[in-house]
């Protein structure tokens, strides 16, 4: 008897830890072709609940448009599309865009900080307390700062701009309004051109985040282990001490100290500061094993039967634009890979804990004498 309850034991176990790792992938995939022209992106299934759009202008737009063999996205504006929660690394982030004319004002960030921790009393922005969205100019060289100035208030952002494909790491400054930035520039690979839709592909295991163009690896970032905050910003949030970035032949082009990149997470953003961004074919696939799988093309297809028709929603503390006022409510949703719902996963483990512990039972508990 003590064999068979230890062998179904062993079986189902072995059952659940199978399924579990096919689990652990999330993928997110929106290509806007279900939606009609003026819709609000938002509330298509795969991006709601996973996205937040927030405008600084009444002008600003996010909706989707009809587009070059299909609809895709348009963002307007003062406007940033930003993941709701921080994407646990590590994950693959892609995305085809197009930014009609080279600027440094369109940009694609990773790693960022959840703005509205961080604010700041600014002086030449009539006195407002600044919060630090990601198509916000940081006010650095405007408030004294020893440097120039730039867009976002943290993360790695990528922009195509005349010279080239920049990558910008927002940091730590004991001035002005402590919020600063380091840039790079690689030039353009051939077959990327400014003006048309590239195709933008980044990786980030934690330790070292990929960018890609077209196919072309453009740089990489090296994240030291060690993490740092910094008491003058009040919050306790926890950045990456040190990154360095590398040109694709394995040459450094940028050491920052101090970094604003989040250490906990990753915020995924892309935004516009008076500029206009078209995107299409946007894609996030995270969890353990991510960027293996993606690169051995094992990421699913996401089918009309996988998506969420009914999210089931929590409230979260709504963020505010100090400079318009305006509230960016945030809803939750629950959302699977098409594989395993987690509400399955958690009955499954918990059957398999049930299972153990009667058999403990049965084994330890001696039985009646007669």
């Amino acid at each position: 008897m003590k064999k068979i309850i230890i062998t179904i034991i062993c079986i189902f176990l072995s059952v659940c830890m199978t399924a579990l790792p096919a689990a652990a992938l999330t993928l997110i995939e929106e290509n806007f072709d279900s939606a009609y022209p003026g819709d609000d992106p938002l509330t298509l299934d795969a991006l709601y609940g996973y996205f937040e759009w927030l405008n600084a202008t009444p002008d600003s737009a996010c909706d989707v448009t009809k587009g070059e063999g299909g609809n895709v996205m348009k963002l307007s504006g003062y406007s940033d599309l930003r993941t709701m929660d921080y994407i646990p690394a590590e994950y693959v982030f892609s995305l085809r865009i197009k930014i009609p004319k080279a600027t440094s004002m369109a940009n694609i960030f990773v790693r960022g900080e959840a703005p509205g921790a961080l604010q700041k009393t600014n002086p030449r922005n009539h006195d407002v307390m600044q919060v630090f969205n990601y198509f916000e100019w940081d006010w650095y060289a405007e408030n004294g700062g020893k440097g120039g100035s730039g867009v976002g208030g943290s993360g790695l952002s990528v922009s195509f701009r005349e010279n080239g494909i920049a990558l910008c790491v927002k940091k730590y400054a004991s001035d002005s309004l402590t919020v600063a930035s380091d840039t790079c520039t690689v030039p353009y690979p051939e077959n990327v051109t400014v003006g048309e839709y590239i195709n933008v592909k980044i990786t980030d295991d934690a330790k070292r985040i990929n960018v890609y163009a077209n196919d072309n690896l453009i740089a990489y970032a090296e994240l030291s282990e060690e993490k740092v905050s910094y008491e003058s910003d009040g919050t306790n949030v926890d950045y990456y001490k040190n990154a360095k970035i590398y040109n694709k032949a394995g040459e450094l082009l940028l050491e920052t100290e101090n970094t604003r990149l989040h250490y906990n997470g990753s915020q995924l953003a892309i935004a516009t500061r008076n500029e206009t961004a078209y995107v299409d074919d946007l894609k996030i696939y995270f969890g353990d094993g991510a960027i293996e799988a993606e690169e051995k093309g094992c990421v699913p297809e996401i089918t009309e039967t996988d998506k969420q028709t009914e999210p089931e929603n929590t409230e979260t503390e709504a963020q505010t634009d100090t400079e318009t006022g305006t509230d960016a409510e945030t809803e939750k949703t629950e959302h699977t890979d098409g594989k395993m719902s987690k509400k399955l996963k958690i009955i499954l483990i918990a059957a398999a804990v049930d299972i153990v512990i009667i058999a403990v039972l049965a084994l330890v508990i001696p039985k009646k004498k007669r």
